[in-house]
């Protein structure tokens, strides 16, 4: 395999120091609907999208999800760089000058680079408390050029003496916590939560020499797990979320607003020898994120919402941050509830990157009476140049896949929870207070005017009588 390519796969296996982290789209729900989940965050999995959420009425109240996703992104030109590079060292005829520099340029592009993430984790929910056991990846490699004029000339190329490389570096993070969410006494349809995790963090740097054989580049792996250094800290997420029509009854398309801040209190782990050695000063830093979520739902079936980040997040590759928008539907197809097949769709977009271009997101579901299964998947309309066999192929800049296990019980649906005390029947309105039919009031009438006539013949009764009186 190229070893430019097979880097993707050595990211997949191990974990390496970032210097902060985008948001993931945790979960095959928000992931199908463009990464839109914090104000329809619903179940165990509220504790990441939204702590506040955990204190809504919603259906399927306790249970466990165990949701698993990877995404995968190329940032400008840096696997065509390398493989142009790597390919005028095997090919047998020397390469020209202008063949060596045009390649160490594609390389060398400004915020070229790969970036991985992966999530695994187990999600407890029971009543408006949720317990979860969450695992991270967040790696990413950044291109180092060799521009020294020895290094750079025909003979180099083909020895391999030139130090080209990328920097692989990122965070292994692992999160024990607890969220809590409850709706305010004092303002229905207003809810507040919060999370308090444990993490311990392993973070790991290397290098990945582009010309060099591949038995120096298989040790990558073992090379990030034995250099790694681990750490742990604490961790402290908020959320708010408002649901107008719960506060004010019989609002349109009963829309919700939501909150976020992860990692508030801007944990810190230590760096490995590695970084420290070559020039990274400082703690590894997990900066905190702010997301704003708005929803509608137009009908009980058709859910429709959107995110956007507030902060403007980091990625493992220098120069390129991340600042998601996006915007989702999920539509319940019988929408039972002992069944129902969910499919979504929606669209993400970077705008930290003017060339990132869109992200298409897609998924479906089966939730049958308490086991449910879901799978999204999520694809660029962008392409990057690869070659394989000495065949130039094109493949999404951006790609992600996620799926996810839920076995959920009870709870209350939100959409027919009363919207104020003033409002809410306990029971069907007495007889007394129904409409009456128009036939009902046309025999009323009547009988009305039944008991006029006799009530007029008592009056006029005495005045007929003979009178009784002697003279």
């Amino acid at each position: 395999m190229n070893k430019a390519l097979s880097l993707l796969a050595a990211l997949l296996l191990a974990a390496s120091p970032v210097r902060a982290l985008e948001w993931h789209a945790r979960g095959p729900r928000a992931l199908g609907m463009g990464g839109a989940g914090v104000a329809l965050a619903q179940g165990p999995l509220a504790s990441y999208w939204n702590p506040a959420a955990l204190g809504r009425p919603t259906p399927n109240t306790h249970g466990v999800q165990i949701p698993f996703g990877v995404h995968a992104a190329i940032t400008g030109s840096v696997i065509e760089g390398a493989q142009n590079l790597e390919n005028l060292k095997d090919r047998g005829t020397a390469p020209t000058q202008g063949e060596i520099n045009a390649a160490l340029d594609k390389l060398d592009q400004p915020g070229s680079g790969l970036r991985f993430d992966a999530d695994l984790g187990v999600n407890v929910k029971t009543g408006n408390l949720g317990i979860f056991f969450n695992g991270s990846v967040d790696a990413g490699a950044v291109p180092q050029v060799d521009r020294v004029a020895a290094n750079t000339t025909p003979a180099a190329i083909q020895n391999g003496t030139n130090n080209s490389k990328l920097i692989v570096k990122g965070a292994n993070i692992v999160e024990l916590g607890a969220a809590y969410g409850r709706e305010l006494p004092f303002a229905q349809g207003l809810y507040l939560g919060g999370a308090l995790k444990l993490m311990s963090a392993q973070v790991g740097y290397s290098d990945y020499f582009v010309l060099r054989n591949n038995n120096d580049q298989d040790n990558i792996v073992s090379k990030l797990k034995d250099g790694a250094t681990k750490s742990s800290n604490f961790g402290v997420d908020l959320g708010a979320l408002w649901d107008l029509d719960r506060s004010f009854g019989g609002v349109a398309l009963k829309p919700r607003v939501g909150l976020v801040g992860r990692n508030l209190n801007n944990p810190k782990f230590k760096q490995p020898a590695a970084a420290t050695a070559a020039g990274v000063t400082g703690r590894f830093a997990v900066n905190p994120q702010v997301r704003l979520g708005a929803s509608i739902t137009p009908f009980d079936w058709w859910n429709i919402a959107a995110d956007l980040d507030l902060t403007r997040n980091l990625t493992p590759v220098d120069n390129a941050a991340s600042r998601q928008i996006g915007l989702g539907n999920e539509f319940n197809v019988f929408n039972r509830s002992w069944i129902n097949i969910p499919l979504r769709i929606g669209l993400t977009r970077n705008t930290a990157e003017t060339s990132a271009g869109n992200v298409l997101t897609f998924g479906a579901g089966l939730n049958f009476l308490h086991v449910m299964l879901d799978a999204s998947a999520a694809v660029s309309n962008k392409r990057v140049v690869t070659e394989s066999q000495g065949t130039e192929k094109k493949i999404p800049r951006e790609i992600a896949l996620g799926v996810q296990l839920s076995v959920l019980f009870g709870g209350a649906d939100a959409e027919k929870e009363p919207a104020a005390p003033a409002r809410e029947w306990k029971s069907a309105p007495p007889a007394d207070d129904q409409p009456a039919s128009t036939e009902t009031i046309r025999k009323a009438a009547e009988k009305a005017q039944e008991d006029l006539k006799v009530e007029e013949l008592k009056r006029a009764a005495p005045a007929d009588k003979p009178s009784t009186t002697k003279p």
